[in-house]
């Protein structure tokens, strides 16, 4: 969307459909958008497809413009064009014998009838027909008005949902980017789905109690229903979770204001309590007629309990819910990525072409999309908490990264940035690093550095 930079409904259905193996095998989405911003007059071939091919900058994109070129050169009819369209992509030598003899027979020269063919070769029957790739183009139309005026409603239905196209701590970097308040985990709060919340300074989003890893449903379910409880005590009593349960509640902070609050308590006196409640609860009855745990006496909360890092709280949530919530996980490196002159997602937009960055963040997305020259081309996305950023990997960048390419999941990337728009630019990756090994040296030369001073 960046480098497209659409104005119209007809440009989202343009932009949909572009991306398609047919268009994508065919090479047509770099002449498209050369041609769309005027970088190049676009090419319409010959003057009788100058109708069919104006709009769309002399690409072929849509299963129509496929059967008005056939119609066009070889005469024959919408229905029959339609036919041999379907045949492209299993009986390429029967549509190329035809047309070839029929375009030859209507007068275009050879040139034309090979450059004309190949586009067609390479459309195969992948594209879209423009009513679907429209069908597509209204939903997207709708998210993003959405997303422009209710930013908050919108993304508590993406939580909910869960589009599955995008992990869901993309979208709380989404979040944080619009100014998105994010609520953690409250049980007396949170319930099975994600919340539009009233705040002191506006709205915010709940987090949904289903994120926790390992609860079970019947867990949800009775912390909903119990819900509000007074003290921890009341919780573990009516909500009766397991042993496991409520100390991954007590490390992602959805038992604090149980507690009184984070100023009250830390986090460490909050699992100590869940510590003791549990061991209470294991211990044998005395008699028939005694509780197993005399939950009407006051709450005792311990005090003096040491505190969880912002770095522990960061890490906690990523190995329970899945997501940073308190802060971007990149946060904890950022003197480093400072020192080392790392350029965020948010500021490239303002770097002119070729200019060499490196950038950092966390994979959201790799992707190996079939070319035209046969050769890989991989395409990865990072997440730095201000924006995505996406980096192409061509041979030579693939084999100096060879061992970080697939499988790490915190990147530093080096480059230079390759303007397609006014909004659009991405980075020709150069070579890639595992940014936690980085960390690690980073440290220790710190460190060493401390310990001769």
């Amino acid at each position: 969307t960046g480098k497209h930079q659409p104005t119209e409904f007809n440009d989202l259905t343009i932009q949909i459909s572009l991306f398609r193996p047919g268009p994508m095998k065919g090479n047509m989405i770099a002449p498209y958008l050369d041609g769309r911003h005027g970088f190049v007059k676009p090419d319409l071939i010959h003057p009788d497809l100058a109708p069919i091919l104006k709009s769309t900058q002399g690409v072929v994109i849509f299963h129509e413009q496929v059967l008005k070129i056939l119609n066009v050169m070889t005469g024959c009819s919408l229905a029959k064009a339609d036919e041999l369209r379907r045949s492209l992509e299993k009986n390429q030598r029967h549509v190329e014998g035809f047309f070839r003899q029929s375009a030859t027979k209507r007068g275009y020269s050879k040139a034309i009838v090979d450059r004309i063919w190949s586009v067609l070769e390479g459309f195969g029957s992948f594209g879209f027909c423009k009513a679907h790739g429209a069908a597509f183009a209204l939903p997207t139309y709708q998210s993003a008005w959405l997303k422009t005026h209710y930013p908050t409603e919108f993304l508590a239905g993406l939580f909910t949902h869960d589009p599955g196209m995008y992990p869901k701590r993309l979208l709380l970097s989404e979040a944080r980017r619009l100014g998105v308040k994010i609520l953690p985990l409250d049980v007396n709060k949170s319930k099975d789905e994600y919340l539009v919340e009233q705040t002191i300074d506006g709205t915010g989003i709940r987090m949904a109690i289903t994120d926790l890893h390992g609860i079970s449903n019947s867990e949800i379910s009775r912390i909903i229903k119990q819900a509000p409880f007074v003290d921890l005590a009341d919780f573990y009593l009516r909500a009766s979770p397991s042993r496991a349960t409520i100390k991954r509640l007590a490390l992602v902070g959805a038992l604090d204001e149980l507690a009184g609050g984070s100023n009250d308590h830390t986090r460490g006196d909050v699992l100590e309590r869940v510590r003791q409640l549990t061991a209470l609860k294991a211990k044998p009855k005395l008699d028939q007629n005694q509780p197993m745990l005399d939950f009407e006496a006051t709450e005792q909360m311990p005090s003096g309990f040491s505190d969880i890092s912002p770095a522990g709280q960061i890490q906690a949530e990523l190995e329970l819910l899945g997501m940073d919530i308190t802060d971007h996980q990149l946060a904890k490196y950022q003197p480093m990525l400072d020192q080392m002159g790392v350029v965020r997602s948010s500021e490239l937009v303002s770097l002119r072409s070729k200019t060499d960055v490196l950038i950092a963040g966390v994979r959201v997305a790799t992707q190996s999309p079939p070319m035209r020259s046969g050769k890989r081309v991989v395409f990865i996305t990072l997440d730095d908490g201000t924006g995505c950023s996406d980096a192409t990997f061509f041979d030579e960048a693939q084999t100096r990264s060879s061992g970080v390419l697939f499988n790490t999941k915190l990147l530093l990337i080096s480059g230079k940035t390759r303007r397609t728009g006014v909004k659009g630019v991405s980075i020709m990756a150069e070579n890639a690093w595992d940014l936690n090994q980085l960390w690690r040296e980073y440290r220790q030369k710190n460190q060493l550095i401390a310990v001769e001073n």
